[in-house]
């Protein structure tokens, strides 16, 4: 299907202009050429310059669109940037203080956009997701401000995709329309609707401001288009959030590239010697002479057909002229070349000269040694001499003028240095404040429960702080140490961090010095095993007693535990294939049948759902469904059909669902065989290296034992963050069992069974 490119804009004119001037620039193109190279557009804010600057702004902007066109592609750089190359020589006078400019240039390519920014402009993207409901990305909020003394110093570039919606406008529209407010006008109107109702309520403001803007979206041929319209080949099928989510990923740093060189100033210099001065100046009350009205620049799309160029002047006229200026520059040059080489050559030929006599007084080169010294000593006297022989007025001067010297040296070193103080301390202090607003969106977020967006607040509030000394002075110090606490007790609140105090249930260290991995509750008792032992430890829940039970077939290397819904028997994995059974009524054990397809196998961990047994063999990337027989399991059976990588999978739950927990702490869902999207959302930090998973059909949670974070992580099977739980007792957890009607957990740690209530 073709798609269409609506670009509508809107502009309203201020009271005052010389407060505030908006500059809306569209280009249309007419001929094939200029339509493969696309839109052109331009969106600037001047607040506080005067007619010269406009003017100067104006002119630029012109000769970045006439660039554009008339350049092409190369190897390395598309066009736009190479003309932002030339501007950005003539835009030193527009990067100062007095002015306030916020400025967005670009081409729409379809269906390709292409654009460089200074200031800060108003630049959002509105993309559907999956569920066809948009969301809202602000393309220059996460864009790091540069101290450059260039206008444009960086190309942006990305792809709009069907139904996507493209804002840019000038800086003063947020005190009127916040972000919101745009999206909901912008996404629910069309594209020419929304620009007129936004320039309408702007004109019925009679503010002294100037506003502008432009609305760019990506259209089907069925729904209505306004005038500026282009079809263009189909879009890219994917969402707009995979191929804009990286924008700035794909940042090109120009900043070197388009720094201005000599010749190119040279050369516009010299064409000014060669024209006639013609610069009338400006009044206050006066406009600058521009090739077409002010207003007629913003409200319109112009051709990007060029005007009749004006008659150039007679070169004849101006020959004597333009001679005697090249002349006398020609002089001046020659002049500086050979001072220069004369300097340089004195200055080398000096050194070596040293060089060489102070290698014929090392080696004693034909006994001239004693000979040079007496020529240094000559030369030393000679100089004592001369200045003994100068007139008091002239040492008094000698002698002030190098005091005056050094005076001078150490004031431009000492200016030098506090001004890095003080630039060095409005960094820091801007920094802090950097910091204290972040911390503070993070709160605003947290209220209406926006984890995420306030968990990015947090963490880039810390990587400022890191990275900001504070070591210089106590107060510095504290500063940095207050807000890293407040930091801290924000983020313990998106973290849904709860300590608690666990109750010790049984210790087996005191005869046993092992390290439990694995636990599993059979009604009233717990029984954990170890890797480095064949004994089962069993705690009575009612009796509170703690013993141990020998295995009838000496069985070690113990590495799972499972029970079945029906709590009447238990099943133990050791050597990584074969299983042990314990009947819970005497807690007597035996050897249990169970075969696989592969030869080979490493099974990493098994679990009982509705009798049948299913373990993960990650030496052949497959989880195998064994059926109960009477003697133990049947030949297990291939269950994974897509091939999806299990082979770093440490531990398997079931509640109807699959779910596998992977060595690196990623969790897959797989269901009739086949994964299933799950990602974990909000969890800081994430999960580390192995642990163990826990869930069951009547089970209402994931539970994840984290041993790398010390934690119990609790999540909801949708992959938000309910809770976390810690302890300081947590330095070696190994295995857990969840009893959720009670709100009770049982963990293995070290030689130690633990009890911790989960509400």
């Amino acid at each position: 299907m073709d798609h269409v490119l609506q670009l509508n804009e809107f502009f309203v004119e201020g009271g005052r202009q010389e407060e505030s001037h908006v500059l809306l620039h569209i280009s249309e193109p007419s001929t094939p050429e200029e339509k493969e190279k696309g839109y052109f557009f331009a969106i600037c804010e001047l607040d506080r310059a005067t007619t010269e600057h406009i003017a100067q702004l104006q002119d630029i902007i012109d000769e970045i669109e006439n660039g554009y066109y008339e350049t092409s592609d190369d190897a390395q750089k598309n066009a736009l940037e190479i003309v932002l190359e030339k501007a950005n020589q003539r835009a030193y006078a527009l990067i100062t203080s007095q002015i306030a400019l916020h400025c967005i240039i670009g081409v729409i390519r379809q269906p390709e956009i292409f654009f460089t920014y200074y200031g800060t402009p108003q630049l959002l993207l509105f993309y559907k997701n999956r569920q066809g409901t948009y969301h809202r990305m602000n393309l220059l909020e996460n864009s790091e401000e540069e101290t450059t003394e260039q206008l444009f110093s960086q190309v942006v570039q990305g792809k709009l995709s069907p139904g996507d919606y493209l804002f840019a406008g000038t800086p003063h529209l947020t005190n009127y329309f916040s972000a919101d407010r745009l999206e909901k006008i912008i996404t629910t109107r069309p594209a020419r609707q929304s620009a007129e109702h936004i320039e309408r309520v702007l004109s019925e403001l009679k503010s002294t401001l100037s506003f502008g803007g432009l609305i760019i979206h990506m259209a089907r041929a069925a729904e209505q288009v306004g005038a500026t319209v282009k079809k263009i080949r189909p879009a890219n099928p994917q969402g707009s959030a995979s191929s804009l989510s990286n924008l700035f990923s794909t940042e090109k740093n120009t900043a070197s590239t388009l720094s201005p060189s000599l010749l190119p100033r040279l050369k516009d210099k010299l064409k000014i010697l060669w024209k006639k001065p013609e610069s009338p100046k400006l009044s206050k009350k006066s406009e600058p002479k521009l090739p077409y009205p002010a207003t007629e620049i913003h409200a319109a799309h112009r051709s990007l057909r060029p005007a009749a160029a004006p008659a150039a002047p007679s070169r004849a006229e101006y020959a004597p002229a333009a001679w005697r200026v090249g002349g006398a520059i020609l002089t001046y040059i020659g002049k500086f070349l050979a001072w220069c080489g004369l300097a340089i050559y004195s200055v080398a030929y000096g050194i070596i000269k040293g060089i060489i006599l102070l290698i014929l007084v090392a080696v004693n080169y034909k006994n001239r040694r004693q000979t040079i010294l007496e020529d240094w000593g000559r030369q030393w006297r000679s100089h004592k001499e001369n200045l003994r022989q100068l007139p008091l007025i002239t040492k008094l001067l000698l002698f002030g003028s190098l005091v005056v010297a050094l005076v001078f040296m150490g004031s431009l070193l000492y200016l030098r240095a506090h001004a890095k103080t003080v630039a060095d301390r409005n960094t820091f202090l801007q920094n802090i404040q950097l910091v204290r607003t972040k911390k503070d969106a993070a709160d605003s977020f947290l209220v209406y429960n926006n984890e995420l967006s306030a968990l990015d607040e947090l963490h880039s509030g810390n990587k400022i702080l890191q990275k900001m000394d504070c070591t210089k002075n106590a107060d510095d110090k504290k500063m940095c140490a207050d807000l890293a606490q407040d930091l801290d007790r924000v983020l313990t609140r998106v973290r849904k961090i709860t300590v608690v105090k666990p109750e010790l249930l049984a210790d087996w260290g005191v005869n046993h010095a092992v390290g439990l991995k694995n636990v599993v509750k059979i009604n009233n008792r717990l029984f954990a095993t170890a890797p480095t032992s064949s004994l089962l430890f069993r705690y009575d829940l009612v009796s509170r007693e703690n013993s141990t039970v020998p295995t009838s077939i000496g069985a070690a290397g113990f590495t799972e535990g499972t029970v079945p819904k029906e709590n009447d028997y238990g099943v133990f994995l050791y050597h990584q294939k074969n299983l042990l059974l314990l009947n819970p009524e005497d807690s007597s054990t035996k050897a249990a049948d169970i075969s696989y397809p592969a030869t080979e196998t490493i099974i990493a961990s098994a679990t009982v759902y509705n009798r049948r047994l299913y373990s993960i063999d990650t030496k052949n990337n497959q989880i195998y469904r064994h059926d109960s027989i009477l003697t133990g399991f049947a030949q297990g059976k291939e269950w994974v059909k897509d091939g999806t990588n299990i082979r770093d999978g440490v531990d398997i739950a079931i509640d109807g669902d699959v779910w596998v927990l992977k060595d690196n702490g990623q969790i897959m869902k797989f269901a009739t065989g086949a994964s299933q999207p799950f990602a974990v959302q909000g969890l800081d930090p994430a999960l580390g290296k192995g642990g163990k998973l826990w869930t069951y059909t009547d089970v209402n949670n994931l539970y994840v034992l984290d041993p790398t974070n010390k934690r119990l992580v609790i999540l909801e099977k949708d992959g938000k963050l309910k809770k976390q739980i810690t302890a300081p007792e947590f330095d070696n957890l190994g295995d857990m069992v969840i009893d959720e009607p009670n709100q009770t957990a049982f963990l293995v740690n070290g030689s130690k069974l633990y009890k911790i209530s989960l509400q």
